[in-house]
């Protein structure tokens, strides 16, 4: 991007309390300074966007809803904003201010430029990337622009930046200029068909971001918007040493073409966080040779699950993945059936996390999620909330919301939109009763995985 119409200089304070220190960043919109907060005194991050646009009243509308998405999700792994403001140059030009955490480290972009990361650091990054695009998709937030180079890494940190194009869930895309749709090689083809906003074009980053971890390059080529366009064919799957098969078939189900047959953001997350943190041999090291036959049998159950999906013991057919298959010509094994049309995000809304699946087994085939009744999963959802009652892990009255907010979306027998609309109501309440700390958090993520299988009951 040229230099500012006015322009700004190190030094300069704005707003009357931010000085400016240096530039760090510089992007299509705005520039990203490091600044003194000298009321509070501490360093920030100050995205500003550029003065010649001010007159777009649509682009100051993006600073300002990238300052609420943020908000919205006041999530470690994401760089918290401070404030959003509008202010004006001295000759008179209004300008949009977002003051945002100043996050350490490094862009992925710049490690992944070095080469492939070791695949369980890929693993590892990618899961906390998709915990972030889970608890978004939740609380009705697309990011819209998941890349290397918004994702900041120091040491075991991972941090999603930059919600400058982020949008709510179902919003329609009228970007007729294309100033919000990001970078070609992350960019779902559906973006280009002027889809509403929709978790699944997350998910479709993700993939790409996962598979530049593991092979050092992009799945396709992509150099421009005619290659986004184009269909590539099924995914060659990432060819990876001692990668789990899960891994594998997660990564390239989610570079699906069609949206609906993407895993959801907490679908990933749940494959990634299956994987062990460390190597069975690594694990055979540290326990030495006092507890060596109890480590020998990990090792064994390791060494059959690396190669086999978790639950599966050796010599056991391949247990289906909930929700990951394959596209067809692809040589990954194949999962469940697709998720149905109704819990997809092209059905108006985030798809709800998936239920508890049926305990793993020896199968010849794809073993959907089984959907309980309405009355079964209503009645696992107050049975959540009355045991968390019991062990003191929910305040009383929100307990008793909690139970009517279940009773209440059975009493409705909501369907479609309205359904999505309604499920994705409850979820944000779950969120926000375990964020004021009046639920545990380990009872709010069962009550996420009832109120889904609820979801899909309804909708069955």
């Amino acid at each position: 991007m040229t230099e500012y119409a006015y322009p700004l200089r190190a030094g300069d304070l704005m707003v009357e309390r931010y000085r400016l220190i240096d530039r760090i960043g510089v992007g299509g919109m705005a520039v990203i300074w490091r600044a003194r907060d000298e009321t509070l005194d501490r360093l920030v991050a100050l995205k500003v966007l550029d003065p010649r646009l001010s007159g777009d009243e649509r682009l100051r509308e993006l600073a300002r809803r990238e300052a609420w998405a943020v908000a919205r999700l006041n999530h470690p792994d994401v760089a918290g904003v401070h404030d959003f403001v509008r202010t004006s140059t001295p000759d008179g030009q209004e300008i949009a201010v977002i003051v945002l955490q100043l996050v350490a480290g490094e862009p992925l972009a710049d490690r992944i430029a070095l080469g492939a990361l070791p695949w369980r650091e890929a693993v590892r990054v990618g899961l906390r990337i998709a915990a972030v695009l889970e608890v978004a998709h939740r609380r009705g937030v697309v990011h819209r622009d998941i890349t290397p180079d918004n994702v900041m890494v120091h040491g075991e940190q991972v941090t999603v930046l930059d919600f400058g194009i982020a949008a709510r869930v179902g919003e329609p895309d009228d970007d007729s200029t294309g100033a919000s749709f990001g970078t070609p090689a992350y960019v779902a083809p559906e973006r280009l068909d002027g889809m509403p906003a929709e978790p699944a074009t997350d998910v479709y980053a993700l993939g790409v971001v996962l598979y530049e971890m593991l092979t050092g390059r992009p799945p396709f080529r992509v150099r421009g918007w005619d290659d986004v366009a184009a269909d590539h064919g099924p995914v060659v799957p990432p060819d990876v040493p001692g990668l789990p098969r899960t891994v594998a078939a997660v990564v390239t189900s989610s570079l699906r073409r069609e949206p609906a047959t993407r895993p959801t953001a907490a679908e990933v997350a749940r494959v990634l966080r299956a994987v062990p943190a460390r190597s069975p041999r690594r694990l055979l090291t540290a326990a030495g040779a006092l507890a060596g036959v109890a480590v020998l049998g990990t090792l064994a159950w390791s060494l059959s699950t690396r190669e086999s999906p978790p639950g599966q013991g050796a010599g056991t057919p391949p247990a289906s993945t909930p929700g990951f298959g394959t596209q067809p010509g692809s040589a990954t094994p194949s999962g469940a059936a697709p998720t149905s049309a109704a819990a997809s995000p092209s059905a108006g809304g985030s798809r709800p996390t998936p239920g508890p699946s049926a305990p793993a087994g020896p199968s010849t085939g794809p073993s959907p999620v089984p959907v309980l009744t309405v009355k079964q999963a209503q009645d696992a959802a107050l049975r959540t909330v009355d045991d968390a009652a019991r062990d003191g892990k929910v305040r009383v009255d929100v307990a008793t919301d909690l139970r009517n907010t279940v009773n209440n979306l059975v009493r409705a027998r909501p369907t479609g939109a309205g359904l999505a609309e309604q499920t994705q109501a409850v979820h944000l309440k779950i969120d926000q009763r375990v964020g004021e700390g009046t639920l545990a958090y380990e009872v709010g993520e069962r009550l996420h995985d009832d109120v889904a299988a609820l979801a899909r009951a309804l909708a069955a």
